[in-house]
């Protein structure tokens, strides 16, 4: 059921609402690691090396999570934006497959219904993306458009009904190529809840793409997830670890037996050793698992 937008009032006061303590993954296994500034751990300003920009060193100075998230939100409104979000995303074909999200200065009713509804899988601002940084600005009568036609099951239809619940009708939104994985980006989206794109000029432009690489500096090279959020990885033997890389890279079980010359029980028996590690049901779960806690583990996109 389509709800009343909320309130400028409301919207600000569910961008301040705390974040969830604990790593999340949808029980299934198949939806993306949703964690926040409550799981990062930062070195003291002090101990920094080199110059940072002004906004990184104000979020690395906060006294805490609660400090960043209203200097953030402070700093969206000086823009014109009320939410951002922050995630990292695998480039598969027909969609963009969500690998992980920061969600402490995200809407988060909006985080819950994108993700737990799965309205990524036609969400066609990730097609339209550019490949460099060069955002895409949009309103909601652009999606209502590119939406139109066919709707089975009506997804479309709910998809564009959570948006307007939510508030959220215009915004900008650019990509961040990953310097290790051809195949991956950091997606950041800022958000508004007014209701047409006009009012993001060049120079509003401008400044939100200051302000959403400034954070990607923060998180991907300031920041770091505490080793807790990393124990599916942490007591795996080395051949464990070596079939999880050869699973990302798109190896078989043929191929890795072959080149771990182990036997194809053998694989077949770690294969299954991961997927309950894991909590996963299938191969390609288990693939975005490991991708994600490789992620935490060495601090690209976000952790």
């Amino acid at each position: 059921m389509l709800m009343s937008p909320p309130t400028l009032l409301s919207n600000r006061a569910a961008m301040s609402a705390p974040a969830s303590r604990s790593v999340e993954r949808p029980a299934s296994g198949n939806g993306p690691l949703l964690y926040s500034d409550e799981h990062l751990c930062a070195p003291r300003p002090a101990r920094l090396r080199g110059h940072v920009p002004r906004i990184v060193g104000d979020l690395l100075g906060a006294a805490n999570a609660h400090e960043r998230r209203s200097l953030l939100r402070g700093m969206l409104h000086a823009i014109g934006f009320e939410w951002l979000g922050y995630g990292t995303t695998s480039s598969q074909p027909g969609c963009a497959v969500p690998l992980s999200f920061f969600t402490s200065y995200a809407h988060p009713d909006w985080v819950h219904r994108y993700f737990s509804r799965r309205h990524y899988e036609l969400d066609t601002r990730h097609r339209e993306l550019p490949s460099s940084s060069v955002p895409l600005i949009w309103e909601t009568d652009d999606l209502t458009a590119a939406h139109a036609g066919p709707d089975p099951g009506g997804r479309h239809r709910r998809f564009l009904e959570d948006l307007g619940a939510c508030g959220i009708r215009s915004g900008l939104m650019f990509r961040l190529a990953s310097p290790t994985q051809p195949s991956e980006h950091t997606v950041i989206s800022l958000m508004s809840g007014v209701a047409n794109r006009r009012w993001i000029t060049e120079g509003v432009a401008g400044r939100a793409l200051m302000l959403g690489l400034c954070v990607h500096d923060y998180l991907s090279r300031h920041t770091r997830a505490p080793a807790a959020s990393l124990a599916a990885r942490s007591d795996m033997s080395a051949t464990q670890l070596c079939i999880l890389e050869h699973l990302r890279q798109g190896r078989s079980d043929k191929e890795i037996a072959y080149l771990l010359n182990l036997s194809s029980h053998a694989v077949d028996y770690h294969m299954r050793q991961l997927r309950r590690r894991f909590a996963v049901r299938n191969r390609v779960q288990l693939v975005n698992a490991a991708t994600q806690a490789q992620m935490l583990e060495s601090g690209f996109g976000g952790v």
